[in-house]
């Protein structure tokens, strides 16, 4: 049965679904439904900054894996993308980075208004309390609490002297002036806990009687009258329900599933549709299309000394857990990301298309591989705007399938190049004099990999993403564009996208920050509206 009409439905509670219902809830008279696939956010280690690495493929994740990718040795790679509210932020390794001021001026070049850097600074400031700066760049009265590590782990400490050795210059701010450099990094992390976009937007509106959060309601149809979107049909326990919008339904379901449902709904390429037999409303031929996400390789190596918690004797680690219950400090509530690197592959970049950042803890050599227990570190390295594209479809009509995700990594071999280069960096860094009183074995590449070829081999076997995806349902005003700078849907009324989808181009950097501050901007211009 229909629920009664509301103003505006918002499909996804992730970090820009949250926001969203925040924002547009805090006028009284606007009644905004927030429908979520998965559930609550209130498991400990959702709430744990250490403990993320046990969400990933936990049910607060969709799971999802790639097709195989043709130049990586055929592997699927797993993506993991947040099925719970908050989905990816309450997930995700609360690394804080804005991307650099060239990629929005990049936007608004292609003919996205209002989108330069200029235009979008006042709402990443007005999205966040920085507890660490408080100059022009800044918020200091925001939902969103971005804080730095109060104290640097020797390792890090090793980490940031060896990069300066290699000729990176210290950088203590990413997100403020410049980005290139070597320093620590910022993080979502509040009070020795997770700072996600539903700890900042979501719970403090949850009382409001004009907001109404479903959880375990899976979109599986948008709802028309002629050329006007006026709800959403969805799957809540095996029972069909829907509910209707007055005003606007808004798609916040993360680069995969935004572009599933548009296509679900007849809105996509009309001959991929057609083949599925699905109604063809509108033929849109760049949803789905577009895909880039950040590709990352790691160096790995052990250390001589026990400076990292994961092989801790688990009396050290039951300690731990008291200190964190209690105090909410200790190793339990870092996220072991503490300092990184911006980076040029090469001379001529004109500016860092390298992201670099050190694991306080030894990860695997890729997803698969179970965690190793020995201390040791990663040093990782991403590309950050790869030139590789690739895209979602749909597996078929029915709306339970899972979308078929082809990122193409490596389809242009400049990103394998660039990520070698990458290695490399990471190299020069890890034998840097700093760590010589630590350092011990490489497990990664390994000694004898040092060739443009072996580095290349060892990048197809063990790169991975770094959680990025974007640009599916890409903003723009081409004929190929899925959504208009307003995040309008392109040939229907009543419906807008407002998720890391939109994104023409991916950002430099970790991409939920971006995410907050596109919603915040999209809160601004559905009220204009």
């Amino acid at each position: 049965m229909p629920r009664p009409i509301v103003d505006y439905i918002i499909v996804g509670a992730g970090s820009a679904g949250c926001v969203l219902a925040n924002r547009l809830s805090e006028d009284p008279d606007c009644r905004v439904l927030l429908l979520e696939a998965g559930g609550e956010d209130d498991a400990a280690a959702i709430r744990t900054p250490a403990l993320f690495s046990q969400l990933q493929d936990s049910p607060y994740d969709w799971s999802d894996r790639t097709l195989p990718q043709s130049h990586m040795q055929e592997r699927r790679i797993y993506i993991p993308q947040g099925k719970v509210l908050d989905g990816s932020s309450s997930i995700n390794y609360m690394i804080y980075i804005r991307g650099n001021r060239a990629d929005y001026d990049h936007w608004a070049d292609l003919g996205n208004t209002r989108w330069s850097y200029d235009d979008v600074l006042p709402y990443f400031i007005k999205a966040e309390t920085n507890e660490a700066f408080a100059d022009h760049y800044y918020g200091r009265s925001g939902p969103l609490v971005v804080s730095s590590h109060p104290h640097l782990s020797p390792v890090t400490q090793r980490y940031i002297a060896a990069a300066q050795e290699a000729g990176i210059a210290f950088n203590p701010d990413f997100n403020g002036e410049r980005q290139e450099g070597c320093g620590p990094l910022q993080r979502t992390i509040a009070d020795g806990s997770r700072s996600s976009a539903a700890v900042a937007y979501l719970h403090p509106a949850r009382s409001r009687p004009n907001l109404t959060v479903i959880s375990h309601a899976q979109a599986t149809k948008l709802l028309f009258s002629n050329n006007h979107v006026i709800g959403v049909q969805y799957l809540r326990f095996g029972i069909v329900e829907q509910a209707n919008a007055a005003a606007e339904v808004i798609l916040s379901a993360g680069a995969f599933r935004s572009p599933q449902l548009l296509m679900l709904s007849g809105l996509g390429p009309a001959p991929e549709l057609e083949k599925l037999g699905i109604e063809v409303r509108l033929d849109l031929p760049g949803v789905g299309k577009n895909l880039q996400d950040h590709i990352h390789a790691r160096v790995r190596c052990e250390l001589t000394q026990p400076l990292t918690f994961a092989p801790l004797p688990s009396a050290n680690k039951a300690a731990a857990a008291r200190t964190y219950e209690s105090a909410g400090t200790g190793p339990l509530a870092s996220n072991f990301l503490e300092a990184g690197c911006f980076v040029n592959s090469r001379p001529d970049v004109a500016y860092p298309d390298l992201q670099l950042f050190l694991f306080g803890n030894l990860t695997p050599e890729y997803p698969e591989a179970g965690p190793p227990n020995r201390h040791g570190i990663a040093l990782t390295a991403y590309v950050n705007r790869p030139r590789s594209t690739g895209q979602v479809t749909l597996s078929s009509s029915d709306p339970l399938d899972r979308p078929r995700i082809d990122p193409a990594y490596f389809s242009d071999t400049d990103d394998l190049r660039c990520l070698v280069a990458g290695v490399r960096w990471n190299l020069k860094i890890l034998y840097g004099h700093a760590f010589d009183d630590i350092r011990g074995a490489e497990l990664s590449p390994g000694l004898d990999i040092r060739d443009d070829a072996g580095l290349e081999d060892f990048v197809r076997r063990t790169a991975s993403t770094t959680w990025h995806p974007t640009t599916t349902c890409r903003m723009g005003v081409d004929a190929t564009a899925v959504v208009d700078p307003a995040l309008r849907v392109n040939g229907v009324t009543g419906l807008r996208v407002v998720d890391a989808s939109i994104m023409p181009a991916i950002v430099s950097g970790n991409t939920n920050a971006p995410v907050i501050m596109i919603a915040e901007k999209a809160a601004d211009l559905i009220r204009k509206d």
